[in-house]
């Protein structure tokens, strides 16, 4: 089973703080921009800008949602899958620091992390939020599907493969 979408939430979990900062600054920077376009000859128009708040608020929304969803399954996984998982794709650990840190031999630090992603799949999945969904909410958002592609494309551990 393919967990690119439930893999991608994961690693978006660890980059929420970032990505709803930099959502904030668009918000303000047109909010305080729709003060000064009235003075402007070409200016943006209200309507406009009230778009672009709206989109951006909704994003916003469905960020901060997503960060509950990951949050509320990671807390029922189990705690040796809920390690793996936060060291290897939040961390970024490689897979021999991993088995160096818990004494395992490193064939085992795989299979524990593909059943880890297994659990947190399907814990997602329990929660309304399978892979499927998770494409229909995340496919267009301009963040999220950076880091899809990145996990897609196997660029994301690039640096720290092994």
């Amino acid at each position: 089973m393919k967990k690119n979408w439930s893999n991608t939430a994961l690693v978006a979990y660890a980059l929420l703080p970032k990505i709803v900062k930099e959502l904030d600054f668009g918000i303000q920077s047109r909010v305080k921009s729709s003060y000064q376009s009235k003075h402007l000859k070409m200016g943006v128009s209200n309507e406009q800008l009230i778009g672009e708040i709206i989109e951006l608020t909704d994003e916003k929304r469905k960020i901060v949602n997503l960060r509950y969803i990951v949050g509320k399954a990671l807390k029922q996984m189990k705690d040796k899958s809920r390690e793996i998982l936060i060291d290897r794709m939040i961390y970024k650990k490689t897979f021999s620091d991993i088995s160096k840190e818990r004494k395992i031999a490193m064939r085992t630090t795989f299979r524990r992390l593909e059943n880890a992603e297994n659990e947190f799949a399907k814990t997602l999945s329990s929660l309304g939020f399978g892979e499927r969904k998770l494409q229909e909410e995340f496919a267009n958002d301009k963040y999220v599907k950076t880091i899809h592609d990145r996990i897609v494309n196997d660029k994301y551990f690039v640096a720290k493969n092994m």
